[in-house]
């Protein structure tokens, strides 16, 4: 015979056998719920790398044929150069400023010279603040100041010479952009290692000299 403490008992192990069986059960629905949300995340992140992956397959793409395009057009305008700007500083004199010890004026002066201009003297300046004769410049036509190194700043110089002669502030375009403003006086080339920076600096030059 059962007595009543063996019925309750039993009836709490009955419950604590519902509740371990539903545990298990939720918990086995958890993990498999779990898991299809993993996989879904995983689908999207690899949908997302597969469009990302093919823009940019499709980017390096663009960017070779510009890339291209523009060595094309680099090709012409160096073929061209002769034809259209040879001589057309003929007569014109004008000295070549360095701020600065690296690299050198050569291809500068290199399209002067066919552009048919005289570079009377070329001054390699250490400092920025460095005085130079100012004679050289009042027998000359133009000035050019070229900025070789980050540290040198052409400002003050370019506009002492700005006040008595046409003068172009040049520099490659590895270096930072400086805050100069033209005027009539004074142009600023930041590209002047590329055939279009020397483009620019001869066609200034023949309007403003």
């Amino acid at each position: 015979m059962f007595n009543f403490k063996h019925v309750t008992i039993l009836l709490i192990a009955v419950f604590i056998s519902l509740g371990i069986g539903i545990a298990v059960g939720f918990t086995a629905n958890s993990d498999k719920l779990l898991i299809e949300q993993q996989k879904a995340i995983i689908d999207e992140l690899e949908k997302s790398y597969n469009v990302m992956k093919e823009t940019t397959r499709l980017m390096d793409k663009e960017l070779k044929l510009l890339a291209e395009k523009q060595n094309k057009d680099n090709e012409f305008l160096e073929e061209s150069f002769e034809t259209l700007l040879r001589g057309s500083l003929t007569g014109k004199k004008g000295i070549i400023l360095q701020l600065g010890n690296k690299g050198d004026a050569k291809e500068i002066i290199k399209y002067l010279e066919a552009a048919g201009a005289v570079v009377q003297d070329y001054k390699i300046l250490a400092d920025s603040n460095k005085e130079f004769d100012d004679a050289t410049i009042k027998l000359c036509d133009f000035a050019v100041v070229l900025r070789t190194e980050e540290n040198q700043n052409p400002n003050l110089i370019a506009r002492r010479i700005s006040d008595e002669k046409p003068v172009a502030v040049v520099q490659p375009s590895n270096l930072s952009p400086l805050d100069l403003s033209n005027t009539q006086s004074l142009y600023y080339i930041d590209n002047i290692d590329t055939i279009i920076g020397k483009y620019k600096l001869i066609v200034w030059l023949i309007n403003n000299t």
